[in-house]
């Protein structure tokens, strides 16, 4: 019992102590605790403490929380574009004490140019520092200085609309797609909304008509799906949609509209009316396949081409008809030749291709089936010898019949006269 007991604790850790291992390595040395109030501050980060400038100075107090650290933290304000900084040139790294619990607070003042601009500037909070074991810890933590009060902006801040696409088909629900970049350099563009319109009332918005977007960072990029209907009634052509778009950056509100173009679609409805054809032919004569194509959609149906492909009769055969306006129908019309020396029964297809204005394609294929017969010159020279034939023996059928006809009638008349005189005789022997 004591050793299954055993057994079952070693597989046990054995299985544990990965996931206790990588938790461990996952957490993070360093981490700001936005629920920590220290000396100096007014509000906790939670409840929107805010570092400000005094008598030209940036002031910041950043409570740092960590699990492992022991003994001083070196903290360093790292921004990437220097170009841009708000800051004088001074060190930027500061020494923090633990003041609470395993909470440190980092204290930043730092010297500001007094011709500041107000901006948003990204940088990163450095923090090194040692373990219980005497092993060196770091984190990095993403932050944005804000400077506000200013009389000047850094730059007037803008959205760039980098991408619109849209699927969209008439009569169907469909989505638009659309990518919104900050191209600004100190703006962070916050509480981003959007609306997307269309003139003609078209293409309509499935759910709220302002889409809200959020924070769009600096040089970052997001992509929306706006959900749109588009209504039985919009006609298949390219549509403007309006993109109304506004921020709030810097403390100000703004906003920026733009047109883009999107194209809306319909399947393609190209329907057949039935291939009409003769089911035989004599070999060496012509006969025409026939197919009716009717565009029953709203847009023209462009580069429509039939093909025939009937081995032993022909092995590929196209007629180019061209577009098919909507409502309009035109006529697929192919001459098949069979061969003089072709014969049998054959099958075959016909098949349809198309594309649409935008270069979409479509196609279908019919079944064909055709009875070869025999060559027509060689059935005629075979009637004519058998009618020759039959007119060369008329005249000796003819002449046979009457020489016929005349023996009997001659045997008739002297039967007649040697009957006369028999009865001439016995009359004058009775006398």
């Amino acid at each position: 019992m004591k050793k299954n007991i055993l057994i079952a604790a070693i597989l046990a850790a054995l299985f544990l102590a990965p996931f206790f291992t990588a938790r461990a390595e996952a957490a993070p040395a360093f981490t700001a605790d936005e629920n920590q109030l220290l000396q100096g501050m007014s509000r906790t980060w939670l409840q929107g403490y805010e570092p400000d400038v005094f008598k030209g100075r940036w002031v910041m107090i950043l409570p740092v929380r960590s699990e492992t650290a022991t003994g001083a933290v070196t903290a360093e304000l790292v921004l990437p574009r220097e170009r841009t900084s708000p800051f004088r040139p001074q060190t930027t790294k500061v020494t923090a004490r633990e003041e609470t619990s395993g909470v440190w607070g980092v204290r930043f003042s730092l010297a500001v140019f007094d011709d500041r601009k107000n901006g948003d500037y990204p940088c990163v909070i450095r923090l090194k520092g040692k373990d219980r074991e005497g092993k060196e810890i770091s984190e990095e933590i993403p932050y944005t200085v804000r400077i506000r009060g200013c009389k000047e902006d850094a730059e007037k801040a803008r959205i760039q609309v980098s991408e619109v696409s849209a699927a969209l088909n008439v009569g169907e629900q469909g989505e638009v797609q659309i990518t919104l970049t900050n191209p600004c350099a100190a703006s962070v563009l916050e509480d981003v909304e959007l609306k997307v319109s269309d003139g003609a009332s078209h293409i309509l918005p499935r759910e709220a008509e302002t889409m809200r977007v959020g924070n769009i960072g600096i040089g970052e990029s997001v992509t929306v799906t706006y959900p749109v209907t588009v209504v039985e009634k919009a006609s298949v052509a390219p549509h403007v949609l309006k993109l109304d778009m506004s921020w709030t950056a810097l403390g100000k509100a703004g906003s920026q509209a733009e047109n883009h173009t999107v194209s809306v679609r319909q399947e393609i409805r190209l329907e057949q009316g039935g291939v009409k054809m003769a089911r035989e032919v004599t070999a060496g004569d012509s006969m025409t396949v026939t197919l009716p194509l009717m565009n029953m959609g709203k847009a023209d149906v462009v580069n429509v081409l039939a093909t025939v492909s009937m081995p032993g009769v022909t092995e590929r055969q196209s007629v180019l008809v061209g577009t098919i306006q909507p409502g309009e129908t035109k006529q697929a019309q192919l001459i098949l030749s069979p061969a003089k020396d072709a014969g049998g029964e054959f099958t075959g297809t016909l098949e349809v291709e198309c594309t649409d204005q935008d270069g979409n394609s479509a196609s279908f294929t019919l079944p064909l089936e055709l009875k070869v017969n025999e060559y027509v010159e060689k059935a005629r020279t075979e009637e004519a010898d058998s009618a020759a034939v039959r007119k060369s023996g008329a005249p000796a059928l003819t002449y046979g019949l009457g020489g016929g006809c005349g023996i009997l009638l001659t045997a008739f008349l002297l039967q007649g006269i040697l009957l006369r005189r028999k009865l001439h005789r016995m009359e004058e022997a009775r006398l």
